[in-house]
């Protein structure tokens, strides 16, 4: 099993993390000539990551590489079986997925003091801490963010709580505002292997990528 993509990207990080949750192995690879290369192209027209091949199996879109990935095997299910509790892990991930990771992620452009455009990180920051209120209420008191084991609220989740924390401190925010499952959650994904180590390799391929832009 080969995924194609970067190690620091969300959207990777969601098809990295349902594959080590469900126990696959697989190999992680940024295309060698360019996501415009006509080999990629390949394998994905739109010319974005991630891309999963399975076999002859090749996909593209995180959200669909996560679902495949839970299909693949019944083991370490990521989605229950209930139809009530399905319901609701989909739901919790889709307000990370569909809500929160996009205000955070459009902050990205506003890094640069030089370059900010204080109106446009108001209007990021009162999203973001509306979604996280939302989450905040919605979420169980336990190890993970639908319950006692992981689903796909953190396939979902815990990407985009990193990239939160990495980049609200340079608006002079905090992160989680006194939050308190949201940040209990993020001391215990220091405590599972498969979120731990995901979001250490996020932050290593960040800081490299970072270094290389200077």
């Amino acid at each position: 099993m080969d995924i194609f993509g970067l190690a620091f990207s969300p959207f990777a990080a969601r098809a990295i993390l349902a594959a080590r949750f469900k126990g696959y192995k697989y190999k992680l690879s940024v295309p060698k000539d360019g996501l415009k290369s006509p080999a990629f192209l390949k394998l994905n027209p739109l010319g974005k990551v991630p891309v999963l091949k399975d076999g002859s199996v090749v996909l593209f879109e995180s959200q669909v590489i996560v679902e495949y990935l839970e299909a693949k095997s019944k083991k370490n299910r990521l989605v229950p079986s209930g139809a009530k509790a399905a319901s609701q892990v989909r739901l919790i991930g889709a307000m990370f997925a569909d809500y929160l990771q996009p205000a955070i992620m459009g902050l990205w452009g506003q890094l640069d003091p030089s370059k900010r455009d204080q109106s446009v990180v108001d209007a990021k920051l009162a999203d973001i801490a509306k979604y996280l209120d939302i989450i905040e209420k919605m979420i169980p008191a336990k190890a993970y963010l639908a319950g006692a084991k992981p689903t796909i609220a953190d396939v979902y989740g815990a990407p985009a709580l990193f990239f939160l924390n990495k980049f609200l401190p340079q608006f002079g925010a905090d992160p989680l505002g006194g939050r308190k499952k949201l940040s209990k959650y993020m001391a215990k994904t220091k405590k599972d292997k498969a979120l731990s180590t995901t979001l250490a390799d996020m932050d290593t391929a960040l800081t490299a990528w970072q270094n290389s832009q200077r």
